[in-house]
């Protein structure tokens, strides 16, 4: 009985999200649970919901889900991490940082009318590519922040992170964790922008 109940609260996002690659054609499989790659951007007080390994010819090889759990007056919040290894200086004088800036008609609740590009130094080149690409701009558009970082320490690589929308009722339910393969490619054009 514990374990059926178990199994009903569980927090599906990773299994939907794997669900809906399989739906768009990707080749890829659910990781053991405790993996190295869980501890990719998971900090003590947020959680891996668990590795999705992609088996397909992409530069982004894996996905990790992280949640916050909610609190009172703080819904619970997901992040998408798609993880992109390649060849990065050890220094963190070459960290890179490009993020996306949705500016609404109202603040808050209003639609988003259009997306800026931050970064520090060494993303500016990103930003400026970024900025000029209506593909890339229509991702943070229709799914929610973006932000792409240069990894140092124990992953090198690149990390595209992915908050999406929030939940129509957030205390209650995940956002709806989708993409369609226009948007998936697109998050590779991204990681390959990154890798050159």
């Amino acid at each position: 009985m514990f374990e059926k109940l178990k199994e009903i609260t569980r927090d599906k996002t990773r299994d939907n999200l794997y669900k809906n690659l399989l739906d768009i054609g990707l080749k890829c499989n659910l990781a053991e649970r405790g993996i190295v790659e869980e501890k990719l951007f998971n900090p003590w007080h947020r959680k891996s919901l668990g590795i999705i390994k992609i088996n397909s010819d992409y530069p982004i090889k894996y996905i990790n889900i992280i949640k916050k759990w909610g609190s009172k007056n703080d819904p619970p919040r997901w992040w998408i991490y798609f993880a992109i290894p390649a060849p990065t200086s050890n220094s963190e004088e070459n960290y890179a940082e490009v993020k996306s800036i949705r500016k609404k008609n109202i603040p808050v609740f209003g639609r988003v009318k259009s997306i800026d590009w931050k970064s520090n130094n060494n993303g500016k080149s990103l930003a400026d590519k970024f900025t000029n690409d209506s593909e890339i701009n229509s991702l943070s558009f229709k799914l929610g922040d973006i932000r792409v970082q240069s990894l140092h320490e124990n992953f090198s690589g690149y990390s595209i992170e992915l908050e999406f929308n929030r939940a129509k009722f957030p205390m209650l339910s995940a956002p709806n964790v989708t993409i369609n393969i226009t948007q998936w490619n697109t998050l590779n054009k991204i990681a390959k922008m990154c890798i050159d």
